[in-house]
């Protein structure tokens, strides 16, 4: 069942009843658990990072490490 909470950040995904994704981009909580993705890749990862995105849709794995 998808998960309306209130959001944490400004990223729409919070606000939709069928996310697209599981994981928010931008901060990392689920958005929508019927979202299944097979197991996450470094290249998986590594695209995403180069898009800006702070954390994997898919995992939820915090991708950008601060400096």
């Amino acid at each position: 069942m998808a998960r309306m909470m209130a959001p944490t950040c400004d990223n729409m995904n919070h606000r939709r009843p069928n996310a697209p994704v599981a994981h928010c981009p931008q901060c990392g909580r689920m958005v929508n658990d019927r979202v299944t993705r097979g197991r996450c890749e470094e290249q998986r990862h590594a695209d995403a990072r180069r898009r800006q995105s702070e954390y994997c849709v898919d995992c939820g794995q915090h991708l950008i490490v601060p400096r």
